[in-house]
């Protein structure tokens, strides 16, 4: 009798061993960051091996495991996951989260009314809420991180205050979005996804804190008013990427109550402070927006990716987005009612075990560690008068330069660009250079489980060691 062919391994037992030994040495890299680079450089035989065509032959498990590590582990930087990654405003993952990642995998979940992962999901939601103070009624989503989460907040925004079908008559080019010049790239991305366009979003000015100026805001949505247009919605910023700020919360959410608006919040990474006692009042206010944007693989610290949009009234989430043909009819409403996903994967798992692994109150003090380091390395800079600190440090981003002695400023841009390319090749520290108030800066975001502050007394060693040899 002839086989029939399936994609099942044709040795169980050869199968166990080869998963023993991934998941052994998945958890040996991670043991072993501190001492691996942080970035390597692409070299033209990777590239050319991974243009290769498509194999029409099998390779088998146990030789495609074998070029994995070969030619991608073994040329891979750790950019992320470093204890000393401070670059991306980027989580470094887990252990145990890649475990849990594997398993979503291991059982193909998808989110279905019928799967169980859907009470998994269900949960996971009810915990953020929790966590963030958010209203229990609320309804929420996940997705594969803020960028989703921002885009489906201003979808509800707009059909919930376009003030017609905007589903079927489609957007016009009167309705109008505000935030500050330190929003998030995603939102206006996001606007012209949803037809609203990057034009209709108003990006007001900014105090000496990077906060959006209230009054500039209120002329800017009076002004629109007098010309015909729709203000609609308001974003606030729980900490911008740029510069950590933090909008005043309570006061966008009291302007957004008065003048009917929608008030929406990019939280991606800020809004977990909430969870610190020390801090939770910088971010005091966000529990009162219409919507609410994190993500769990920044500052939760799991692997990529998932984010999460929170709504507070659950009806005008539903109806956004909600679609029963007769081949996916249901009587209750189902998650895939909150988004535009229809088949997605359970990303549940890895919050769900992560957070039963360490308990809320370990994340509460590995983000309190975090903005901690943040506001030590901010003393660093102010107390050395080789350094800048040109942005306050509000949670966890320091914006800072090497300024030496009597250079000009195109000098100390083109310096600390020098700064940055040195750190760059030599692979042990990772952070970004970027503008601020014309000034070009490193930027150090500190979101990282595995930084010790010796880490970051090494680091201000080393900026100094690259400037004072650049400036000579």
């Amino acid at each position: 009798m002839v086989r029939e062919e399936t994609l099942d391994p044709e040795n169980w037992e050869e199968m166990k061993t080869l998963g023993k030994q991934m998941v052994e040495d998945m958890i040996n890299y991670n043991q072993t960051l501190r001492d691996r680079p942080i970035l390597k450089p692409k070299t033209k035989p990777i590239l050319e091996y991974f243009k290769q065509p498509a194999p029409e032959q099998p390779l088998g498990p146990q030789k495609t495991y074998e070029e994995f590590i070969e030619h991608f582990l073994n040329n891979k930087g750790s950019l992320v996951s470093h204890p000393c990654a401070w670059a991306a405003v980027a989580g470094q993952g887990t252990p145990f989260g890649a475990l849990a990642d594997m398993w979503m995998s291991g059982c193909n979940a998808i989110v279905h009314s019928y799967d169980l992962a859907t009470e998994v999901e269900t949960q996971v939601i009810s915990w953020i809420k929790q966590m963030l103070s958010y209203p229990n009624g609320s309804s929420g989503i996940l997705g594969s991180g803020g960028s989703m989460a921002n885009l489906i907040g201003l979808t509800v925004a707009r059909n919930s205050k376009a003030g017609y079908d905007i589903n079927g008559d489609g957007a016009n080019q009167k309705l109008i979005f505000y935030g500050s010049t330190e929003v998030h790239s995603s939102v206006p991305r996001d606007l012209e996804l949803i037809g609203i366009g990057n034009r209709n979003l108003r990006k007001i000015l900014v105090d000496e804190n990077f906060r959006i100026s209230i009054p500039k805001l209120k002329e800017s949505i009076e002004e629109d008013r007098s010309r015909g247009f729709t203000p609609i919605c308001v974003v606030g910023n729980a900490g911008s990427t740029n510069v950590g700020a933090i909008d005043d919360l309570k006061a966008l959410a009291e302007l957004c109550k008065r003048d009917g608006l929608w008030f929406h919040v990019d939280g991606a990474f800020g809004s977990w402070a909430a969870l610190t006692p020390k801090y939770k009042d910088l971010v005091s206010g966000q529990e009162l927006s219409d919507s609410l944007a994190v993500d769990l693989h920044k500052w939760m610290y799991m692997p990529y990716g998932i984010g999460c949009t929170l709504v507070k009234n659950e009806d005008a989430h539903y109806h956004t987005f909600q679609s029963n043909p007769d081949y996916l009819h249901h009587e209750e409403r189902v998650l895939s009612d909150y988004t535009f996903e229809l088949s997605r994967p359970s990303r549940a798992f890895k919050a769900w075990m992560s957070i039963k692994e360490h308990g809320v109150g370990k994340y509460r003090r590995m983000i309190e560690k975090n903005i901690d380091q943040s506001h030590y390395f901010g003393k660093l800079v102010s107390e050395n008068k080789n350094l800048e600190l040109i942005a306050p440090v509000q949670l966890n981003v320091v914006c800072f330069r090497y300024i030496g002695k009597g250079l000009s400023e195109p000098d100390i841009d083109k310096l600390n660009m020098g700064i940055f390319q040195k750190l760059f090749e030599g692979g042990k520290f990772a952070v970004l250079p970027s503008v601020v108030g014309g000034k070009t800066v490193l930027r150090f975001c500190n979101t990282n489980h595995r930084t010790r502050n010796d880490d970051i007394d090494r680091f201000l060693a080393e900026i100094l060691r690259i400037g004072e040899d650049l400036s000579v």
